[in-house]
């Protein structure tokens, strides 16, 4: 189960990373603290939701539908893109773990290892674009029925 302790620094380390991002992201300086503030949002919605015992993809899903959601009204009433809290927010649900463990599998000749590892950061992925996707349109009336 995932301590207070940890949690905590769940927080504070998806707040500085989305935060970080946001800046090379050029997102304007009205914006920032809210990029890092749903992006934190969204990770920890993720990290509660798997140590629940919910499916990892699963609860990425949840995470990026949470930052997708959550995105959309400081990007009406700020009256920036919905991209700018979008892309800051799930920067840091992408899987680069698995993505990196691709690359060590495939260097040692672990085929099946990397394949796996491969289809792990595939799934992850696709949870990720699936989340915005929904969220979008959920949001959005014109955007998935044009």
């Amino acid at each position: 189960m995932l301590s207070a302790t940890a949690l905590l620094q769940d927080a504070l380390l998806s707040f500085i990373g989305t935060f970080g991002f946001a800046l090379l992201y050029q997102v304007p300086r009205k914006a920032l603290w809210l990029c890092a503030a749903i992006g934190m949002g969204g990770y920890v919605l993720r990290s509660l939701l798997h140590q629940l015992g919910l499916d990892l993809d699963i609860a990425t899903f949840c995470g990026a539908l949470f930052v997708g959601l959550v995105g959309t009204i400081p990007a009406q009433r700020l009256q920036l893109p919905l991209v700018l809290f979008a892309i800051t927010g799930i920067i840091c649900m992408v899987p680069g773990i698995p993505a990196f463990k691709v690359l060590v599998y495939f260097e040692h000749g672990d085929i099946l290892g990397g394949l796996g590892s491969a289809i792990e950061a595939g799934f992850a992925v696709v949870a990720l674009v699936s989340g915005i996707g929904a969220a979008r349109i959920l949001t959005d009336s014109e955007w998935g029925f044009e």
